[in-house]
């Protein structure tokens, strides 16, 4: 039983961490679906891109259900436009791009994450952790 605990905890850890470094982003500006990935294999280690998606959904999920971020389109002239889609849909439509993509995902593409109020709050919550501080070069807690 220690074990499932200590591997549960390890994981619940590495989907923190990975949650906050996506808040970090978003809340230097928005941040596209190229650099969840990334910090997915940063956190996770893994070698597969199947895994890596199939965790970066379960993030996107979780950070949308928790109305943390917004998706979107980001236009050539920096204009965000929120997606008026539930939730599933958005899974559904990152999913179904990404996989016919049948290529690596360029950095400006699919979707666009914009931060909430909420999800500046979840931020500022998780990265007062100690397990969980987040050493972004992008954030400065001026405290």
């Amino acid at each position: 039983m220690a074990i499932k605990t200590n591997r549960w905890l390890t994981i619940n850890i590495m989907f923190e961490k990975t949650k906050i470094k996506t808040l970090a982003w978003c809340m230097e500006d928005w941040t596209s679906l190229y650099f969840i990935p990334a910090f997915v294999r940063e956190y996770y280690r893994y070698k597969d891109l199947e895994s890596v998606k199939k965790t970066r959904l379960e993030i996107i999920k979780n950070l949308l259900e928790e109305e943390l971020v917004v998706t979107g389109d980001l236009s050539l002239d920096n204009i965000f436009t929120p997606w008026n889609l539930s939730i599933d849909k958005i899974l559904k439509r990152i999913k179904s791009e990404w996989d016919n993509l049948d290529r690596e995902l360029y950095m400006y593409e699919l979707v666009w994450f914009d931060l909430t109020e909420k999800g500046k709050k979840e931020f500022e919550h998780l990265n007062s952790l100690p397990e969980l501080k987040e050493t972004n070069p992008f954030y400065f807690d001026d405290k």
